[in-house]
């Protein structure tokens, strides 16, 4: 019996694994083909930023919606049903050549994307065992899934055909992914809940939480340095810099590939220094390569590169920073409800960044980006000297 779960637990992890390079994979096509959709559709930079405004309203309305259910349903009966969606955005992707189709297809895909990845995040403390190092782990596969994406989408990012073909790829992975979900077991491992964690709970008992509101604040800053580079950085090198879509694609690699080795690389020593030591040493390290490379404009590419080193493991320890926060019953709602509130900052970022960009200029515009990894840092103390006086539900957080 004991051998028969140890396997069950093997092929969940296997399933994340996989899931988490599809689903980059999926995630980072949005920025790397932005200049191609510009060119088939003839878009603004104002059109340009509502195609990435729409993915992120579709994270808001996915996690918000999602972590409800994620708490109250099955596990493995709620990943199936956002994985159909996703796999069915991605189907679409592989015929249309429809601007509006095209604006409504990401409202599905990164959302459901989002809520999927967000979903093996909050079940991984439940089903295994050090779990702080597993999330590192599958935040790694989910940096090759991004990379990999970029360094060879970019390849193929000149034409709206490659487009096409690398979503009928992803779609048929995908499938071998539904296959493998049918034998993996989500259970919780090991212990049960008390009576006080399995008692309902709404939104309000999320927002109640003293520490909510330092969350989303750090999450949202995240969100503008983080996502706002991978969305802009290949047209802000091919417009602003004047390097080719392959060249801005190529660095645009450099700093995802320098987070994944990064995940690789410190996922051992953040099991043992804890969640808030780790987001304080690794973004203070991103904020000054970071903010450094957008000063510099094409003299500090390699230094926006190196900052990725830096950005590793601000994700997944951030999410185990929400999870320390909350009792385990409220877990999928409180990393929904945070995730998902802080989406607001990534859509008021697009919504606006073209216009911004068409007013102002890339050099003003990318200097957005860089307040964001500033904002977290400062935030981040804040919560740190703050948190000594909040009253926090669960006694995982660690100092």
């Amino acid at each position: 019996m004991k051998k028969q779960k140890s396997r069950g637990r093997l092929l969940l992890a296997v399933y994340f694994t996989l899931m988490m390079i599809l689903l980059g994979c999926s995630d980072a096509l949005r920025g790397v083909f932005l200049p191609s959709f510009r060119e088939t559709f003839s878009l603004t930079e104002t059109q340009s930023s509502m195609i990435i405004m729409m993915s992120y309203t579709g994270n808001l309305f996915f996690l918000f919606i999602g972590g409800y259910f994620l708490d109250k349903c099955k596990k493995k009966s709620f990943v199936l049903t956002v994985s159909l969606i996703w796999m069915l955005a991605l189907l679409v992707y592989t015929f249309t050549e429809n601007y509006a189709v095209l604006l409504i297809s990401m409202f599905f895909s990164l959302g459901a994307s989002t809520m999927l990845s967000t979903s093996i995040n909050v079940i991984t403390p439940l089903a295994f065992m050090s779990p702080a190092l597993l999330l590192n782990v599958f935040s790694f596969t989910q940096s090759l899934g991004i990379t990999g994406a970029q360094n060879i989408g970019g390849r193929f990012a000149d034409t709206i055909k490659g487009w096409h073909v690398i979503n009928l790829i992803l779609f048929i992975a995908a499938v071998i992914a539904l296959i493998m979900l049918f034998f993996t077991d989500m259970e919780p491992n090991g212990s049960t809940l008390s009576t006080a964690e399995k008692s309902s709970s709404s939104y309000i008992d999320i927002i109640k939480n003293p520490a909510c509101i330092y969350l989303v604040i750090i999450c949202g800053a995240y969100y503008i340095s983080e996502h706002g580079l991978q969305n802009w950085m290949v047209s802000y090198c091919n417009t602003y810099l004047g390097f080719s879509v392959k060249t801005g694609s190529l660095w645009l690699s450099v700093f995802y590939g320098l987070m994944t080795a990064g995940k690789l690389i410190f996922a051992p020593l953040v099991q043992k220094i804890g969640a808030l030591k780790t987001l304080f040493i690794s973004s203070a390290f991103a904020a000054v390569f970071y903010v450094s490379g957008i000063l510099l404009e094409s003299k500090g590419i390699v230094l926006i590169g190196i900052s990725g080193l830096g950005f590793s493991v601000l994700w997944p320890m951030f999410i185990y920073l929400i999870e320390s926060c909350y009792p385990p019953n409220q877990n999928g709602r409180a990393v929904g409800f945070i995730t998902g509130i802080a989406t607001l900052f990534d859509i008021g970022l697009n919504a606006g960044f073209g216009a911004v960009v068409e007013r102002m200029g890339y050099r003003f515009s990318m200097r957005i980006l860089a307040s964001g990894i500033v904002i977290f840092v400062i935030t981040l103390l804040v919560f740190s000297q703050k948190r000594k006086h909040m009253y926090i539900q669960n006694i995982y957080i660690r100092h």
